[in-house]
């Protein structure tokens, strides 16, 4: 039985052996240029969805209605980023001193009695962007004597610590008595009393 004949495979080449090892390094070189490219475009994309979901917590009190036609007091939180925010951790201070509730704070603020505000939840909520939740208002003509005037004269001594998360659970702690919110890791409490509305 007769054979063929062999057949070598040989590789192209370029004749000049320099070539053929520039050419080869060049390919290495776009290679790595290529990955390198790609991993800067990847953690682009990521601060660039980052940025596009940041929230921003912001805490304000006021002695006026929104309509400016009557007098009351609110404490108020604000989402002033692009991003919702998950409200994880609240903390009220008054004089540095915790408060466990709004009562806590108008017994401190305006001595011991009965009051009549309104309030709404803060913790476990999640706040859309550009949106705003009072926390705690409270109506002139519907409380006794002196009760607004006191508040509206110690409100400037409240002070609100606020821990909250985006949706991919970073988590910024907004204090104001600092000049911006900080990143933290968890949300954690600064003396151990939580703020329950």
């Amino acid at each position: 039985m007769l054979e063929g004949p062999e057949i070598e495979a040989h590789r192209h080449h370029t004749g000049h052996s320099r070539l053929d090892i520039i050419f080869g390094a060049l390919a290495v070189v776009i290679s790595c240029v290529s990955v390198f490219i790609a991993i800067e475009h990847g953690r682009t994309m990521e601060r660039l969805v980052a940025a596009n979901t940041w929230p921003n917590i912001s805490y304000g009190n006021s002695n006026e209605s929104a309509d400016g036609k009557g007098d009351v007091i609110s404490f108020e939180l604000t989402n002033t980023g692009v991003g919702p925010a998950r409200i994880e951790t609240i903390e009220l201070f008054y004089k540095d001193k915790p408060m466990a509730n709004w009562s806590d704070l108008l017994a401190a603020a305006a001595g011991h009695g009965s009051y009549n505000y309104d309030s709404s939840p803060l913790r476990g909520e999640v706040m859309p962007a550009r949106d705003e939740i009072h926390g705690m208002i409270l109506h002139k003509d519907k409380n006794r004597p002196g009760v607004w005037e006191a508040l509206n004269v110690e409100r400037r001594k409240v002070r609100m610590r606020v821990c909250y998360c985006s949706v991919f659970d970073e988590c910024w702690v907004m204090d104001t008595a600092a000049r911006r919110p900080e990143r933290t890791g968890e949300c954690v409490l600064s003396q151990g009393v939580e703020f329950n509305e």
